[in-house]
C-alpha cells in the first residue's frame, strides 16, 4: 500500500520568511557595528585633523615668533653696523684732523730787491720730519730737512734764492709726517713767484670706511730719483696716468 505524503508549503514559506528575518536582522546589527566602526574612524580622523590643525596652527605661529625675532636681530646687527661704522668715520676724521699742510713759496726778499727766496708753510696741523727736493732755477739739485713745522709756522730754505718772478723751480717735492707717522706729499712740477700748482697726496686714513683718496701719498707725480730718496724709506711708486702739467 503506497503513502502519499503532503507537503505544507505554508509552513515552508513562514520558515524561509524567519530565516530571511533573521539574516536580516543580522545584516541590519552588522551594519549598525560597521556603522559605528566608520563613526568611530572618522571621529578619530575628525580628532587626527583637529590635532594636526592646532599643530600647524603653533608652528606657524612659532615661525611668526621666529621670523620677528629674527627681523629684530637683523635690525639690531644693522643698527650696530652703522654704530661701528660711524665711529670708525668719526675716527677716520678725528685723524684726518691731525694732517699737516705744507706748502711752498717764492716769495719777495724785500719790496726793493726783485728777488724771491723760497720758503715753506705749514697751514694743517703739526707736521714733523719735512723733506724738500727739488732742482733750483740754475739748475742745481736742492734738498732740505726739517725736523719739526708747528702749526703756522713757517721756514725760509736759506740758499733758495731766483732772480726775478720769471724764475722757476722744478719738480719741487715735500713730503711730511703727520704725529702718528702718515705721510703726506705736496708735489710742484714748477714753482715761481708766479706760478704755483701744488699736487696735495694724503695717507689713506680710515681705509674700511672711506674710499681711497684721488691723489694718495703711497704714490708720486713723477720718479723718484736718487737726490730725492726718503731716507730710510723705498721709493714711492709714479702715478699711471697722471698728468702733472695739468693745472691741480
Amino acid at each position: 500500500m503506497n503513502h502519499l505524503i503532503v507537503i505544507d508549503w505554508s509552513i515552508t514559506a513562514s520558515i524561509a520568511a524567519i530565516v530571511a528575518a533573521v539574516v536580516g536582522i543580522l545584516s541590519f546589527i552588522y551594519a549598525i557595528k560597521g556603522l559605528h566602526q566608520a563613526q568611530r574612524q572618522t571621529k578619530l580622523a575628525e580628532d587626527s585633523l583637529k590635532a594636526a590643525t592646532a599643530e600647524l596652527a603653533l608652528t606657524e605661529q612659532q615661525l611668526k615668533l621666529t621670523e620677528v625675532a629674527s627681523q629684530q636681530t637683523t635690525e639690531s646687527l644693522r643698527l650696530s653696523r652703522e654704530q661701528v661704522e660711524q665711529m670708525r668715520r668719526a675716527d677716520a676724521s678725528r685723524l684726518q684732523g691731525m694732517a699737516p699742510r705744507v706748502v711752498a713759496k717764492m716769495q719777495p726778499i724785500s719790496s726793493t730787491v726783485d728777488s724771491y727766496v723760497l720758503t715753506l708753510h705749514n697751514s694743517g696741523a703739526t707736521a714733523l720730519y719735512i723733506f724738500l727736493t727739488g732742482y733750483q732755477a740754475d739748475g742745481q739739485i736742492m734738498r732740505e730737512f726739517i725736523q719739526k713745522l708747528d702749526p703756522n709756522e713757517s721756514h725760509v730754505v736759506q740758499g733758495v734764492i731766483t732772480n726775478g718772478p720769471a724764475k722757476f723751480l722744478q719738480y719741487v717735492r715735500i713730503r711730511a709726517q703727520d704725529t702718528l707717522g702718515s705721510k703726506y706729499i705736496t708735489e710742484y712740477r714748477s714753482l715761481g713767484g708766479t706760478l704755483a700748482y701744488p699736487v696735495f697726496r694724503t695717507p689713506w686714513i680710515g681705509s674700511d670706511v672711506l674710499p681711497r683718496p684721488a691723489r694718495c701719498s703711497d704714490e708720486v707725480s713723477w720718479d723718484v730719483e736718487h737726490f730725492a730718496r726718503n731716507p730710510g724709506q723705498e721709493d714711492e711708486p709714479t702715478e699711471s696716468g697722471f698728468d702733472i702739467t695739468a693745472p691741480a
